[in-house]
């Protein structure tokens, strides 16, 4: 007897079932921790045994969708949460520019979550909504993860820190009740940090025993880091608050800023600052050289404009960095420093870049249309580093500059210490 196609269909559709159902629960489990949220609930109809697995899943994440309402949103959260029966390990919510979360929900869910082992939270919500987050989130001494896009948050009168925590992000926040100073330095484990508009003037101040990675783009007027395991640091001053304000004196005295700034990261490896923070680090005195060696140093990324004084702490920074392996300039005003600086004596005499294998120019405006300063400097990098092996000059950069035939003819015909180097245009920004 042939079996009709509606009974095939049915047929493979139990046998579907007893699959779904035959899965152990370790496996399931791991499928539902991959899906979103809302496509885990779903799930539910497939087989018996999947029916409220969900409920128990320990990592829940609510990405926002447009067809989603704020109301919606808020429910899906709170329904969840109040269903949920296991351990809640991680607990993320990603929040749209159309939506906006209020306290009264955010205090729910926190509060909810206060009965787990919290490891990971992350509250993202769209630059604008400026929501606010109770005090109870101080509360999670598990907490090892913790990301909070634009909110207020409120630290508790008695703050005794997350010991714990090892990685922390924090975008376009307000500190209620504690400073950046104070949270760090209660955060002993701590091993990343990101800062990005969070302190909108005044003094950064960053004491952190194990922190190995620091990203900083924020408005400070001044910066002390003291972090002796830092390994990569990417330093920026926040442009739309330039203008605004002068960077302030020291406040504890001393005079060079560049000491304040990297005089205390001895096992420094990639080091990342833009022009602005160059500038700052410029305002202060400049040593000739530095009484730290950063032997560790390997890669450094530096934005620099036509002042002397800016070159100047470049090349102090260089002084202390006998093992630089890749240089990149990126010029951030409307000409290089001028050819006389390059060309000047007591430059070139320096021994600055005996290691270097890479050296990378790029700007983010374009510049010097004859390209006469951007020639100077390719031709300080050659006639200075002795094992250069690539010069690489980046085309988004100066495109109308490597267009022209008669400019790139003087550029590989520029003298070379080594003679191994190669000059490439690259449209690529991995180095």
């Amino acid at each position: 007897m042939v079996a009709r196609p509606w009974q095939k269909r049915r047929t493979d559709i139990e046998l579907n079932k007893d699959f779904l159902s035959s899965l152990p629960s370790e496996i399931i489990e791991d499928i539902l921790v991959k899906l979103p949220i809302k496509e885990a609930v779903r799930t539910s109809v497939l087989s018996s045994n999947w029916k409220s697995l969900w409920t128990s899943m320990p990592d829940l994440v609510f990405n926002d969708d447009r067809d989603t309402t704020e109301s919606d949103l808020i429910r899906r959260v709170d329904k969840v949460l109040q269903v949920h029966q296991g351990p809640i390990l991680k607990f993320e919510v990603q929040v749209g520019s159309d939506k906006h979360v209020g306290e009264d929900a955010i205090s729910r869910w926190l509060l909810a979550l206060s009965k787990n082992e919290l490891k990971d939270l992350c509250l993202n919500f769209d630059i604008y909504q400026n929501c606010k987050v109770p005090s109870i989130l101080f509360s999670y001494q598990k907490l090892e993860n913790l990301e909070i896009q634009s909110c207020t948050i409120s630290a508790p009168q008695c703050f005794h820190g997350l010991k714990l925590l090892r990685n922390l992000i924090l975008c376009d926040c307000e500190l209620v009740g504690i400073t950046i100073e104070k949270l760090v330095s209660s955060c002993p484990l701590l091993e990343s940090l990101t800062l990005i508009a969070v302190v909108k003037q005044g003094c950064l101040v960053i004491r952190a025993p194990n922190l190995k990675e620091l990203v900083v783009l924020d408005g400070f007027t001044d910066l002390l880091l003291e972090a002796p395991k830092l390994i990569s640091a990417s330093i920026s001053v926040d442009y739309m608050l330039y203008g605004l304000r002068y960077f302030i004196p020291a406040y504890d005295g001393c005079k060079s800023k560049l000491l304040r700034a990297i005089g205390a990261l001895p096992n420094i490896e990639e080091l990342d600052i833009d022009s602005l923070c160059c500038e700052y680090l410029a305002s202060g005195s400049v040593p000739e050289k530095l009484p730290i060696t950063f032997s560790h140093l390997k890669k450094i990324s530096i934005g620099l404009d036509e002042r002397r004084k800016m070159v100047d702490i470049a090349l102090c920074i260089f002084q202390s960095t006998p093992n630089l392996k890749t240089l990149k300039l990126k010029a951030c005003c409307l000409t290089f420093p001028s050819q006389n600086i390059w060309e000047d004596q007591r430059i070139r005499t320096i021994s600055v870049l005996q290691q270097l294998e890479v050296a990378v120019i790029s700007s983010s405006v374009m510049f010097d249309k004859d390209g006469v300063s951007m020639l100077a400097f390719a031709k300080f990098i050659l006639s200075t580093a002795p094992q250069l092996e690539k010069l690489v000059v980046d085309r988004w950069s100066f495109n109308d500059l490597l267009d022209s035939a008669g400019f790139m003819k003087k550029v590989l015909s520029l003298p070379r210490l080594s003679s191994k180097v190669v000059i490439l245009v690259d449209e690529r920004s991995s180095y």
